[in-house]
């Protein structure tokens, strides 16, 4: 299955499981983008950016990883760690937090 917009959307501020070689870490999802299609055919899908903030340990290298989502079922990303949006989240005891994107194109 592909994740479209309108699903990732649905999803915002749920959490995946995420599977690394030190074990699951647990990713948020807080944005979710469509971005412009100049110039692409109807036929294909118009990419996407997903932004997940995560806690700061451990922290992610870009690599491809197992998500699992309990409405989703599980998929595999690619993902990238991004500097944090202008719109930084902050956890109840103000801990710091890393960003990753996955991008759908």
């Amino acid at each position: 299955m592909s994740l479209s917009f309108v699903q990732a959307q649905a999803l915002l501020h749920s959490s995946f499981i995420v599977h690394t070689s030190v074990g699951t870490v647990e990713l948020r999802l807080i944005e979710a983008t469509e971005i412009a299609r100049p110039g692409l055919p109807a036929e294909y899908r118009t990419p996407m950016l997903l932004v997940f903030s995560a806690p700061a340990s451990p922290v992610l290298a870009q690599d491809n990883y197992y998500f699992d989502h309990q409405s989703l079922g599980r998929h595999f990303w690619s993902v990238a760690p991004v500097m944090p949006p202008t719109n930084r989240p902050v956890t109840a005891n103000n801990e710091p937090l890393n960003f990753y994107q996955v991008l759908f194109n």
